[in-house]
């Protein structure tokens, strides 16, 4: 039989975890609660996942991310990814959204964003925003052809 003290000792340690456990939870709604701050962008696992915050069903389309394009003067393009403007994939689905439903200030961000952060900005003439669907089905999500969604021209204030 164990000792009072022991069993006193045992419930303390078990409560202590329990509130540890609690706080912890209680605590992500704070993180959850702020848009695209450094805790929520460290604290991934902790936080819900936007595409997945709904259900989904087989057949049904879901963008899945953002595509950015440049388009060069003579017409070639090139694809601008999320690391190359220094982003993460969070604040990357943000910018992109914030364009996409923003006014004209949003699209002064991103070319600020791409001029600071692409070699040969100034040679670019308009940036492509494009969706990247993907279809749901029972094997596993399925790519789509992607669509331009927006043009952004790299001048300011158009």
């Amino acid at each position: 039989m164990p000792s009072p003290k022991a069993v006193n000792l045992y419930r303390a340690g078990v409560a202590t975890f329990l509130i540890l456990i609690l706080g912890a939870q209680a605590s992500t709604l704070l993180v959850t609660a702020q848009h695209g701050t450094f805790l929520r962008n460290r604290l991934y696992p902790i936080i819900e996942y936007p595409m997945y915050a709904v259900a989904h069903y087989d057949g049904e389309r879901v963008t899945a991310s953002w595509l950015l394009e440049a388009v060069q003067p003579d017409g070639r393009t090139f694809e601008i990814s999320y690391d190359q403007l220094h982003v993460d994939i969070f604040d990357w689905v943000d910018i992109m959204q914030a364009v996409l439903h923003g006014s004209t200030t949003n699209r002064d961000a991103l070319r600020e964003l791409v001029r600071k952060h692409i070699p040969g900005a100034e040679q670019i003439r308009e940036l492509r925003i494009k969706n990247y669907p993907l279809q749901v089905t029972r094997d596993g999500p399925r790519s789509l052809p992607s669509e331009v969604v927006m043009t952004v021209s790299m001048q300011t204030g158009s």
